[in-house]
């Protein structure tokens, strides 16, 4: 927001001075590259108004359903991991103990978008696998075909309390959040776009100003000290207000592909990169190994 108010100070005085010389026309027209350079920052006034239309856009909605579908995963998520860490230790799994022992709350909440979508499948895979739900679906034709087979999935679910329907939940809860992040990361990328724009802009408007119309505006030192004098205190109040850059604000966060079905979850990895936080604890392969069937 501090970055919108200074660009929108910024714009301001360039309006101040467009409207100055703009008045007094007549005399500064008779200068061929002083009218050349006062229609250039007309123009450059009209790209920035435009730009400054789209970093101003309100994203707050999207982002409130963003965020919801977010807490959401995470619940959803920590309800399983706590299961499989009982489940771990209850029957001495040492591998899957180590594997789950960094996922803590915090952790979780700390997590990027991306992070949290892949510890996400990474436990819907593990339940998966330790519960014994079938997930191909020549499995779950023999697991149809053999009912007694389904007694070990009560037996797990009346012993730790895991169930298939929590499995699903958190699986339509990925890709719920995945499809909730494509229009956040539009408009975000909107909007960086847009200020790097306005940082060009920006700077063409500042060497105009310095190189032509300032050098212009001596001509009429003597002639009309009104407009030399209004001018260069537009010009020293731009200063005082604001002398750096604008700032690039917002940073545009990966996405994630994504289909309709199961499968979807499976694939999240191969389109994605994860950046590890340096302020918590990296997954290492060993937290979080990586399935051999590429899932």
């Amino acid at each position: 927001m501090k970055n919108n108010e200074k660009i929108a100070i910024i714009l301001d005085d360039y309006a101040q001075i467009i409207s100055l010389l703009s008045r007094n026309a007549e005399n500064l027209n008779k200068v061929s590259r002083f009218k050349n350079a006062l229609e250039q920052l007309k123009l450059n006034q009209k790209k920035l108004t435009d730009l400054y239309a789209i970093i101003t856009i309100d994203i707050a909605p999207i982002e409130t359903v963003k965020l919801n579908l977010r807490k959401d995963l995470e619940g959803k998520t920590m309800q399983i991991i706590r299961i499989m860490q009982i489940f771990a230790y209850d029957k001495k799994k040492k591998n899957l103990q180590k594997q789950l022992e960094c996922l803590t709350t915090e952790y979780v909440k700390n997590s990027s978008d991306l992070e949290l979508i892949k510890i996400a499948k990474k436990i819907w895979t593990i339940a998966n696998k330790n519960e014994g739900t079938p997930l191909s679906f020549s499995e779950k034709i023999k697991a149809s075909l053999n009912p007694d087979s389904s007694l070990a999935l009560i037996k797990f679910e009346e012993k730790y309390g895991l169930t298939p329907k929590m499995i699903k939940n958190i699986e339509t809860a990925i890709l719920k959040f995945i499809d909730s992040m494509h229009p956040y990361n539009s408009e975000l990328k909107k909007k960086e776009k847009a200020f790097e724009k306005i940082k060009l802009i920006k700077k063409q408007n500042e060497k105009l100003l310095e190189n032509n119309i300032n050098r212009y505006i001596l001509l009429f030192e003597l002639e009309n000290p009104k407009l030399y004098n209004e001018y260069h205190s537009i010009r020293e109040n731009k200063s005082a207000k604001t002398t750096d850059e604008p700032v690039k604000e917002v940073k545009s966060k990966e996405t994630t592909g994504q289909e309709s079905d199961t499968q979807t979850i499976m694939a999240v990895e191969d389109n994605m990169k994860l950046i590890e936080p340096k302020s918590k604890p990296k997954v290492s392969n060993k937290a979080i190994p990586e399935e051999k069937d590429n899932l």
